[in-house]
């Protein structure tokens, strides 16, 4: 008897039809991502070795998982282009059948992955056009959230609840996609404490309760100036942090004792004044330092490098060690290099 899980969807389910073989096979496709696929073309057929995978129930597995939204729509096809027009996104791969169903689809919104597949009622996969609704709500954060619930309803989308300011400091739209997926549309506008949004949706007769917090992993990088408000602006206006903490000194304001500067897509740069009386952590040469930054859009951070006349060091290339990337690096005014990329360690 074959282990092989793709023989396992070829067992009829009640008298369905058995899966066709080659869709089985350009199903395995979805497994390689890094595929350059001309989408007008026929999807490659691909003999993967044999797999035998394991299972671990440890908490390690479940803790290092990624999470990826797997769609399906009644027109796969037309669904990615609504998500392109409507939100953004960009395809990855499509795997077609030679029924012409679309049986795998990746594209990303932002940093974040989606799957998409046509309907395989043989499998159990359906859309929500079969299912007359959905019970799964799709929560996606983006800049401006009146563009682009403007953009989706004129694509397409039907209105749901209109973008409205929330008590939880973001403002929310509501639609459903003309595939049947709820999106919820969400723009931060303030960052709200576990107290004050308690406080706010009293009024409205709910209870906010949140569990005490445990640490988790992370590692702060720490940068020493020479001009620490200098270079806190440049951080701030050129690259893109957004200031979070700043504590001067009480004596003098142009020293900085501590500040942090969150990365909008995850991460924590502390940037001081170098060389302070009693700090031995900040006794360390001014204009050395290195750093990378991972991020989505690395064009946006260029342009801004640009406007700015920033000294280049590398101007954006893409790397040989992730080829569907883009790096670039320069120098801040007093000699610290950032690499700027969009590759994060797949």
């Amino acid at each position: 008897m074959s282990n092989d899980p793709f023989d396992t969807l070829a067992v009829p389910d009640g008298g369905a039809p058995t899966p066709d073989v080659g869709f089985v096979t350009r199903l395995r496709a979805r497994l390689v991502t890094a595929l350059d696929l001309d989408h007008d073309d026929d999807s490659p057929l691909i003999d993967l070795p044999e797999r035998k995978p394991t299972m671990s129930t440890t908490e390690t597995s479940i803790t290092t998982a990624t999470v990826v939204p797997y769609l399906c729509a009644h027109d796969g096809a037309a669904a990615l282009r609504f998500y392109a027009d409507a939100f953004g996104a960009s395809e990855v791969m499509r795997v077609e059948g030679d029924d012409g169903r679309l049986g795998h689809a990746e594209f990303v919104i932002g940093g974040t992955s989606f799957y998409l597949s046509d309907e395989y009622p043989e499998m159990g996969v359906v859309s929500p056009r079969t299912l007359d609704g959905t019970p799964v709500a799709l929560h996606l954060t983006v800049t401006d959230v009146d563009d682009v619930f403007t953009r989706a309803v004129a694509a397409g989308a039907t209105a749901v609840m209109e973008p409205a300011d929330q008590p939880h400091g973001s403002r929310h739209g509501t639609l459903v996609d003309p595939f049947g997926h709820r999106w919820m549309l969400s723009q931060t506008i303030e960052d709200v404490d576990v107290a004050t949004y308690r406080e706010r949706a009293a009024d409205d007769g709910f209870t906010v309760t949140a569990p005490a917090s445990r640490p988790t992993g992370q590692i702060w990088a720490a940068m020493p100036y020479a001009d620490a408000p200098a270079g806190i602006r440049f951080l701030t206006d050129v690259l893109g942090f957004e200031e979070q903490i700043v504590v001067p000194n009480e004596d003098d304001p142009t020293v900085i004792e501590h500040s942090q500067l969150r990365w909008p897509e995850g991460g924590i740069l502390q940037a001081s004044t170098a060389n302070r009386p009693g700090n031995p952590y900040s006794r360390r040469p001014t204009g050395s330092e290195s750093l990378y930054i991972v991020t989505a859009d690395p064009e946006a951070v260029w342009r801004r490098c640009q406007d700015a006349d920033v000294e280049v060091v590398d101007p954006p290339r893409v790397p040989e060690y992730a080829p569907d990337t883009m790096v670039f690096s320069i120098r801040d005014p007093e000699g610290n290099i950032f690499s700027i990329g969009s590759y994060a360690g797949e």
